[in-house]
């Protein structure tokens, strides 16, 4: 595990959006894992930067996203297919055929055995990733059980009041999702982590610190990973008393 520590997110969100584009200057068709949420949007805004301005060619990219929720249309502007089709998607011209999401409208069964069977066969390449404050990764909830694949889950009314700012009101947020299992995470061959705000303070410190991998805080198993690049601000880094295993680098 290796943390790089920055001045700002901003220049976090720069980094990490490198060490994807990397991945895809060094493999062409690589199968990018890719998150939704408030955290990776400034990552998506430098990736469609360099595609734009031919840095980088998007031309054969696939994409799998973690999760989606369950009773939302593609088209409906709180899916996460449609976060994806704004901040990353259309703007670098990836056809709905290169893209793999689940279908929250479609029969969840169905959409897990066609979304494990993909995953199953597709590594991915490099996965981005961000924690909630319960220390979910993906929509893994604080739990008894690790999950290895995509599966559905019933989201926490903490994890709904958290989301419930995309929204118009707490009630509009969907009860469940189809999310990646920790497992799938896990085989990600590469692994580029973001977290920033003091809300995700105490999962970081479960995450990087000395302590137990837990199911409890989805995002210890983490620890467990041989390519996990994370990224933090200084001011949240300078909060945390990194493992002695934890490789750090400030930059």
């Amino acid at each position: 595990m290796k943390l790089i520590i920055t001045e700002n997110y901003e220049q976090s969100a720069e980094l990490a959006a490198q060490m994807m584009l990397d991945v895809v200057t060094e493999k062409a068709d690589a199968l990018l894992g890719l998150a939704t949420g408030t955290t990776p949007v400034p990552v998506y805004r430098y990736m469609v930067e360099a595609v734009q301005q031919k840095k980088t060619d998007f031309g054969r990219v696939r994409t799998i996203n973690l999760d989606e929720y369950i009773g939302l249309d593609g088209e409906d502007s709180n899916s996460y297919l449609y976060f994806m089709r704004k901040h990353l998607l259309d703007a670098c011209q990836i056809p709905p055929e290169r893209v793999m999401i689940p279908n929250g409208m479609a029969d969840t069964q169905a959409e897990l055995d066609r979304m494990n069977a993909f995953a199953d066969a597709n590594p991915i390449d490099v996965q981005l990733l961000s924690v909630g404050a319960n220390g979910h990764i993906g929509f893994n909830e604080p739990s008894d059980v690790f999950y290895d694949r995509y599966h559905a889950v019933k989201l926490t009314q903490k994890t709904r009041e958290s989301n419930s700012r995309l929204f118009s009101s707490i009630e509009e947020v969907p009860t469940e999702a189809i999310t990646m299992g920790t497992g799938g995470i896990m085989r990600a061959k590469k692994i580029v982590f973001l977290a920033t705000g003091e809300e995700k303070l105490d999962a970081m410190k479960k995450i990087l610190e000395d302590g137990e991998v837990t199911p409890d805080c989805q995002g210890t198993i983490l620890k467990f990973h041989q390519d996990c690049t994370l990224f933090l601000d200084k001011g949240m880094a300078d909060q945390i008393r990194p493992a002695p295993y934890v490789e750090v680098r400030r930059v």
